[in-house]
């Protein structure tokens, strides 16, 4: 069946030739192939810096942080060594030799823990910890329950203050 607009079209208009079904790919082609290929490579390799520098940044302002608190954390053991130390002078005072001559050892232990603290680093305290656990595990565990405990009553008596 023809249509009738269909002769006069052909008729009125240039002819075109007919095109292939796929053309066939030129250097070029295949050039910007590869070139928007590397561009992409490129880009991932750039996304993959920035998120590694990202992490490299993190992860050292974690460790400045750990690194003060520690610092902190080994002035206040220090200062409580002091206090235990000074508890033991009065009880000098008073005549109780035996008690104070318990107490300055308490002090020496943790002015010992408080210059530990202050020389080693996290990573060392972590391997000295893992070390004493591998050695001690049912000292380890006593240890890990009885922090348990003094977190939650800490964790209780916080919450002792404020209105249900």
């Amino acid at each position: 069946m023809t249509m009738p607009n269909d002769t006069m079209s052909h008729s009125s208009s240039p002819s075109i030739p007919p095109s292939p079904a796929l053309p066939e790919r030129t250097a070029a082609d295949q050039g910007g192939e590869t070139g928007a290929r590397a561009q992409i490579t490129d880009v991932k390799n750039q996304v993959v810096d920035q998120a590694r520098q990202s992490f490299r940044q993190a992860r050292d302002s974690a460790g400045a942080s750990l690194n003060d608190s520690r610092q902190q954390a080994a002035e206040r053991i220090s200062g409580l060594a002091n206090a235990v130390r000074g508890t033991s002078e009065r009880l000098r005072s008073e005549q109780q030799d035996k008690v104070a001559d318990l107490a300055d050892g308490l002090a020496d232990q943790v002015e010992r823990l408080g210059t530990y603290l202050r020389d080693r680093n996290f990573s060392d305290f972590r391997r000295d910890a893992e070390s004493f656990a591998r050695r001690q595990p049912v000292v380890a565990v006593g240890i890990a329950l009885g922090l348990g405990l003094l977190g939650a009553r800490f964790l209780k008596s916080g919450q002792a203050g404020r209105p249900q």
